[in-house]
């Protein structure tokens, strides 16, 4: 995978803008639904982050935020409503009007929590707009452990690996993957990455299958060993060339899952204003300071495709995750 991208230029996306509002204009002159552009924005716009400050999800928003009111000629507020993996959050953009003034920028998790719970709503509470970026997941070990290569680790009889909490990604992914070597290896939960990251750097626990983020400053200096890394689209990131992705190593990455990145409004936003708001913040997403910070933290851009079927994505991976919770009899509470 490679996070560069191709960018559309301001003048290209001007053009886009500008034909989509003259299709609006050039309606029947009957149609008083259609005969002028749409009147937005008007007021502050309101990006509701479900989690915590300060974290990866709270700064990229930041970041399209402030870029983006330039465009725009509007505020946005980023407001942080953590709690319950992010459904707190997702219920109050869900309950919102539709009308472009309630967004939010979050993980495709806080989305599938619909389907491993009970929520205030579902898939078809929002309206897609904009694909950010993916998180790659890196198979790490410690020096320490004597496991240098993905083939030291199939020879193991036993192995142990961290995870962020149980039913995350990070605790399905590597059971899947140990399952599919034939190693009997034993999950050890932690709150959250860099607890799991310390774990797998002091020798606890054998492996870490999880955030690139977290663990790339580890690799860069020597205290972790890359054993495979998992991506978006199976090609091997800019930032590991020499790693090989798990499905050249032969692993079935089917009901796997990484995070995915995106923008949303509640269901019902117009069609009009969507596309304003899509225009608006792929126009930021692929200029060069949210490339620059996408690149800085290890977060490829989604593109092509993938950018614009992101939110299906999150749904098949919803339903896989499902089916892999279901098979280890986990019920998330």
């Amino acid at each position: 995978m490679t996070s560069s991208i191709t960018r559309l230029t301001g003048a290209a996306l001007a053009v886009t803008a500008s034909l989509a509002l003259a299709a609006c204009s050039s309606a029947p002159a009957g149609d008083a639904d259609t005969s002028a552009p749409v009147d937005y924005p008007t007021k502050t716009i309101t990006m509701i982050v479900p989690y915590a400050a300060g974290g990866p999800t709270d700064i990229a928003a930041r970041a399209i935020a402030q870029e983006s009111e330039a465009i725009l000629g509007q505020t946005i507020v980023v407001e942080n409503r953590p709690g319950a993996s992010g459904i707190t959050g997702l219920a109050e953009v869900a309950a919102a009007a539709p009308d472009g003034y309630t967004l939010t920028f979050t993980t495709g998790n806080s989305f599938e929590q619909s389907v491993y719970r009970e929520t205030p709503y579902t898939f078809e509470s929002f309206e897609p707009i904009a694909g950010v970026f993916s998180q790659p997941y890196v198979l790490v070990t410690s020096p320490s452990t004597g496991v240098g290569s993905f083939a030291d680790l199939e020879a193991l009889d036993s192995a142990t690996y961290a995870t962020t909490g149980v039913g995350t990604p990070t605790h399905t992914d590597a059971t899947q993957l140990f399952e599919q070597i034939g190693v009997d290896a034993t999950a050890v939960p932690f709150d959250g990455s860099a607890p799991a990251v310390q774990a797998v750097v002091g020798g606890q626990t054998t492996v870490f299958f999880g955030d690139a983020a977290q663990v790339m400053p580890f690799i860069e200096s020597g205290d972790l060993i890359p054993l495979a890394q998992f991506t978006v689209d199976g090609e091997r990131v800019d930032y590991l060339p020499d790693v090989e992705t798990i499905e050249e190593l032969g692993i079935d990455a089917g009901d796997m899952s990484l995070p995915l990145w995106g923008i949303a409004a509640p269901a019902g936003t117009p069609a009009e204003i969507v596309e304003i708001l899509r225009t608006t913040f792929l126009e930021v997403i692929q200029g060069d300071t949210f490339t620059e910070f996408a690149d800085t933290n290890y977060f490829p851009l989604l593109t092509g495709d993938a950018e614009v079927d992101w939110y299906q994505t999150v749904q098949d991976t919803a339903a896989g995750t499902k089916a892999v919770l279901d098979k280890l009899g986990i019920v998330l509470q």
